[in-house]
């Protein structure tokens, strides 16, 4: 069931608040939480019901595991166990699901065999919700948690606000707040804001990102069939693309928000204008931020620190420390980031690119450290690097996007002029709604409100909008301020904007594009 959809805002919707509100209101604790956790799974089930069964069985796994891991306190070998067995039981899970065709396909390719596998289908959201009881699995390991109830654990999984791309939410932030006992005093403060975070987000996904969806989409499919465009398309449907996804990704990180908000739930920031950033590691620390934030401490952190060990006794140069502790962990930790995103080779490449990046700016950023002190960075200079990050952006889009390497390969030697091709021609203006002019009308606006506008938590800023608000909401200050009240005038404007997300669904009801992942 897509968040965007009719089914889900006149019907799910209204039923799963007013049961749940009904039963705060009768003072059930418990039953508020079997509530929940009932309607997740018809949410779940509405999409995929065969799955669901999986999703129960993996979920009940790890619990039993963690539980276990819990109790055996002074058995740290068997904590070691419990754990190792707990993460490949779990990976051996995504990697059958999402990576066991891909895998099987390389192999023929490579060795000539003809090994036949019948096609494994994908199952919604296995990929968050696997990383999801990761984390949890090693932060009772590191006895940073301890686990709650049954049903606290079963509704911190199934929670359905965050359950199909994320935000990829700790038990430590979830399971205190569902453990609480939730107040009918609160329930018309918290809808408000709930609905209008969720207006915003559908307003995202449904005006702006499905509209640019409608300029990218047929240029990249139309190279995908063959087609030979000027350069000056190939970078169009890239920047376009990059807008899409930026739109599309932040306005289901709102519509999450905001529906874990109406049933009184704070989650963590997802999503805090990362292409206001004026490099790719900054980039990358506000986009999908709670991915982020797992692979920083389950991935990279346990691949960085042995390396820093080694490298501590057997390098001596800081070069040579700073590549094999920093870089290259940098470097395979989005590469992995990468590959989480889809089971093919362009997402390899797209991750690639990005360790690339962050590799080269970690680089120069050490050995600059002493000079920018003396002489710190003038406006001149924000504006190349900021320009310079947008560009190298738009430009790892391209993988994200193409078919597969054949279109991505034609997709770069276009955008950088290896065909020839003249930098404008009339072929692709046919593609799109009223050509070009309709094409840098619609981008225009969308990179004026990425750059200048302020973002969905700035606007709610006044009310605590995610969790640690106070950490973030003094950076990447926008040129253009304001601030949500719970006023008349506002809820009018917030009524707006999601009457018309609502209305823009008429066109055709898309997923999102994580929903893929």
């Amino acid at each position: 069931m897509l968040f965007n959809s009719i089914v889900f805002i006149f019907a799910f919707l209204p039923i799963a608040l007013a049961g749940y509100w009904a039963l705060v209101a009768a003072g059930g604790h418990k039953p508020r939480l079997i509530w929940l956790a009932g309607i997740s799974l018809v949410f779940y089930g509405y999409w995929a019901p065969k799955y669901t069964l999986l999703l129960i069985a993996a979920m009940i796994v790890n619990y039993i595991i963690a539980l276990i891991m819990q109790r055996s306190e002074d058995k740290p070998k068997a904590r070691t166990w419990l754990l190792t067995l707990g993460v490949t039981f779990n990976v051996g899970l995504l990697f059958y699901f999402k990576y066991f065709n891909f895998f099987i396909d390389n192999v023929n390719h490579a060795l000539g065999s003809h090994i036949v596998v019948a096609h494994i289908v994908l199952p919604l959201a296995i990929s968050f919700f696997t990383f999801q009881k990761i984390a949890l699995l090693f932060d009772i390991y590191r006895r940073k948690v301890t686990l709650g109830p049954f049903f606290d654990f079963v509704t911190f999984v199934l929670f359905f606000p965050q359950l199909i791309a994320g935000p990829i939410v700790h038990y430590s932030e979830l399971a205190p707040q569902l453990a609480e006992k939730a107040n009918i005093r609160g329930a018309s403060r918290n809808i408000l804001i709930g609905v209008t975070i969720f207006a915003m987000g559908l307003f995202k996904k449904t005006v702006i990102a499905d509209t640019l969806a409608l300029y990218s989409s047929p240029i990249f499919n139309a190279v995908r069939d063959g087609a030979h465009l000027g350069t000056g398309a190939y970078w169009l449907a890239a920047s376009s693309y990059t807008l899409q996804i930026y739109f599309d990704f932040s306005g289901y990180s709102d519509m999450a928000i905001g529906l874990a908000r109406m049933f009184g739930v704070i989650l963590p920031m997802n999503f805090y204008s990362p292409l206001r950033a004026s490099n790719m590691a900054e980039v990358w620390r506000r986009w999908h931020m709670t991915l982020s934030r797992f692979v920083q401490s389950y991935i990279f952190q346990p691949i960085s620190i042995p390396l820093a060990r080694w490298s501590a006794e057997h390098i001596r140069s800081n070069f040579g420390f700073l590549f094999v502790s920093t870089l290259v962990p940098t470097f395979l930790a989005m590469v992995i980031i990468g590959a989480w995103h889809g089971a093919a080779w362009n997402f390899v490449v797209f991750g690639a690119m990005h360790g690339i990046y962050i590799a080269v700016y970690d680089a120069w950023h050490a050995l600059t450290k002493k000079r920018r002190k003396k002489n710190p960075q003038k406006l001149p200079g924000k504006i190349f690097a900021h320009v310079l990050t947008l560009l190298c952006f738009v430009v790892a889009q391209v993988p994200f996007r193409a078919a597969n390497l054949d279109v991505t390969g034609r997709f770069f030697e276009a955008m950088f002029g290896l065909r020839g091709s003249a930098m404008l021609t009339g072929d692709w203006t046919t593609l799109v709604p009223f050509g070009a002019s309709g094409l840098l009308l619609t981008m225009t606006l969308g990179w004026l409100i990425v750059l200048l506008c302020p973002n969905s938590h700035q606007i709610m800023t006044r009310i605590e909008p995610v969790l640690e608000w106070k950490k973030w909401q003094s950076q990447a200050p926008a040129a253009i301020r304001f601030a949500w009240k719970p006023t008349l005038g506002w809820s009018v404007l917030a009524g707006t904007v999601l009457f018309l997300g609502i209305a823009f669904i008429s066109r055709g009801t898309t997923e999102f594009i994580y929903f893929n992942f």
